[in-house]
């Protein structure tokens, strides 16, 4: 939590700061009214709008979030818009954010391979969440924009203000969070809990060159045709021997493509290794399976299974002998 609190501060104090000066300037060129809070309010919303999700660097937000709050200042401060700050506030949204979303789209879909990580389901979750509270907010931009240029009394812009308030806090508790309140705690904690272990932002770089590509393939090739996964000793030290690299660039090649740290995905090949041995032998036990596929302990070999096959070893022999009795 405090990774998380730390990672996005900025943005999230960005808009409450937005919300501060946009009143203030609205009190000290003395227009401030119904109009103008609703006006702040969605201005102080828009930019938490920006968050990144788990599969975005939190510095990209950053261009989005000042370029906008700039131009948010720029129009309060402007003598030319007097008394329609609501309306040019959320004229502006429409553009933006769908330049905004045509840029992240291009960034995301540009990389294949992310579309395949452990972790997919759950940035698919964030995209779906990211999608209902942008229409949410553009219903309430509507809703703005026609109470404006129609002259709504006063209690319309209450309840909008009533809702942008209540936007804000959803919006806020989602950037402190990182949960997206549309599918439940319990279902988002259980989502976590089945890719625990693989769950990951990307890592600290723009994203991998043909030279991690290159080292990537050829620790694949050296996991198959090798197998070293047996040998309970193999550590990163002799995988990097192996494939003339150091081991911190070969950790980030191994996180970067299969989502697992360098344990995790040595694991995930004995795990394989040891579904075969199952298949062609029932009746080993689960000791001689550990042993034979290069885990330590019984427990470590139980451990890996289960959060790789999503069952244990005596659960999938009881699959496997149901399929030879059918």
């Amino acid at each position: 939590m405090k990774k998380y609190f730390a990672k996005n501060l900025i943005l999230r104090s960005a808009s409450l700061l937005m919300l501060a000066i946009l009143c203030v300037i609205c009190a000290l060129r003395e227009i401030f009214s119904v109009q103008s809070l609703c006006a702040s309010l969605l201005a102080s919303s828009y930019l938490l709008l920006f968050y990144p999700m788990s599969f975005e660097l939190i510095r990209k937000s950053f261009p989005y979030v000042f370029g906008q709050s700039a131009i948010f200042v720029l129009v309060a401060l402007s003598p030319i818009f007097p008394g329609n700050e609501c309306l040019t506030l959320t004229a502006s949204f429409i553009p933006a954010f769908i330049g905004y979303t045509f840029m992240r789209s291009v960034e995301k879909y540009s990389n294949v391979k992310l579309l395949f990580r452990v972790d997919a389901i759950w940035c698919a979750v964030e995209d779906h969440a990211r999608n209902v509270y942008l229409i949410i907010l553009g219903g309430i931009v509507v809703a703005a924009l026609t109470s404006c240029h129609y002259e709504a009394p006063a209690w319309v812009f209450f309840i909008h203000i009533f809702l942008l308030i209540a936007y804000l806090v959803i919006s806020y508790l989602r950037a402190y969070s990182g949960s997206t309140f549309l599918i439940g705690f319990n279902k988002e904690k259980t989502i976590k809990k089945v890719i625990q272990g693989n769950l990951r932002t990307l890592p600290e770089f723009d994203g991998p060159d043909d030279h991690m590509n290159l080292v990537y393939n050829k620790v694949l090739r050296f996991m198959e045709s090798c197998r070293p996964f047996l040998d309970p000793r193999f550590s990163i030290e002799d995988m990097a021997s192996a494939v003339f690299s150091n081991k911190v660039y070969l950790s980030k090649a191994i996180n970067y493509y299969s989502g697992r740290n360098f344990r995790q995905f040595v694991n995930y090949y004995r795990v394989l290794y040891a579904t075969d041995l199952m298949k062609k032998d029932r009746h080993l036990k689960v000791t001689e399976l550990a042993q034979k596929c290069g885990f330590n302990s019984v427990v470590t070999f139980n451990a890996a299974f289960k959060l790789n096959m999503n069952m244990t070893p005596s659960s999938y022999y009881g699959i496997l002998s149901a399929k030879a009795i059918a």
